[in-house]
């Protein structure tokens, strides 16, 4: 009886009359002529290799187990052609052989991609597991009186009950000087410094116990939103020397005139 063979890792070990150990070396000695195919048996390398790929589920890679395919299957066609090949056949030139080699290794390379991809995917009974026993047979009819038959019609016959509304989404509250507040502040600070100034000398200080950051931010922004607002109402005149210069504010001759619609 023929051994059976081995599964070490991600290598398989056959066990052939006239040779023991991996068949991937098994196959480079073949193709070096330094084995005597006509020894092995094809019967006896197929059985050991389908037993090995059943044997190694959850051991070796399915990649792994598609390079036993191919070395398995090139052994197979080696020994096929030592079989019919006539004995006065021409040997195939150097480049056929050479684009026949180059041929098989593309094919090999889609192989490894294939069987990454196919890794890759969920497998049945490792990541997605087949259904359980199967229910249990529903009973045929239920037993009831008359009663139990009119509160069914009644559930049946009730409107379903509306959908709860979703939750409302506030958002937080942030704490910024607002334009409202700016426009107060800039008409105070002008109404007891008429003469005015640089604008940044009227953004709000910051109160005691104050956080700093967005409030203060918030307050060069808003006062010169404020300031802008009041000089298109003709209370404010705003001036600036230069390109990028400071920005002077001042109360205008007409201030107390009502705005201009």
């Amino acid at each position: 009886m023929t051994p059976a063979a081995e599964v070490q890792g991600a290598t398989l070990v056959v066990h052939l009359e006239g040779y023991d150990g991996p068949i991937d070396l098994l196959l480079e000695l073949a193709r070096a002529q330094k084995v005597d195919l006509a020894r092995l048996s094809l019967r006896d390398l197929i059985d050991q290799y389908l037993a090995a790929v059943e044997a190694g589920r959850g051991v070796a890679s399915l990649a792994e187990r598609s390079e036993w395919l191919i070395a398995a299957s090139r052994l197979v066609l080696l020994k096929s052609r030592l079989l019919v090949q006539a004995e006065d056949a021409p040997a195939p030139a150097d480049a056929d052989r050479l684009l026949e080699e180059l041929a098989r290794a593309a094919q090999r390379q889609h192989a490894r991609a294939l069987a990454a991809w196919l890794e890759a995917r969920p497998q049945l009974g490792h990541d997605i597991f087949a259904r359980g026993r199967p229910d249990a047979p529903r009973q045929a009819g239920y037993q009831g009186d008359i009663l139990d038959l009119l509160l069914a019609c009644f559930d049946l016959l009730e409107p379903p009950r509306p959908p709860a509304p979703p939750p409302r989404y506030t958002p937080p509250s942030l704490d910024v000087w607002t334009l409202a507040e700016a426009l107060q502040h800039l008409q105070a600070q002008l109404s007891q410094h008429p003469a005015g100034g640089a604008l940044q000398h009227f953004v709000p200080e910051r109160e005691s116990g104050e956080a700093g950051g967005l409030r203060r931010r918030s307050g060069v922004a808003s006062t010169f939103l404020a300031g802008l607002e009041l000089a298109k109402q003709g209370r404010v005149v705003l001036q600036q020397q230069e390109n990028f210069g400071v920005l002077q504010v001042r109360l205008s001759a007409d201030a107390g005139a009502p705005a201009a619609v």
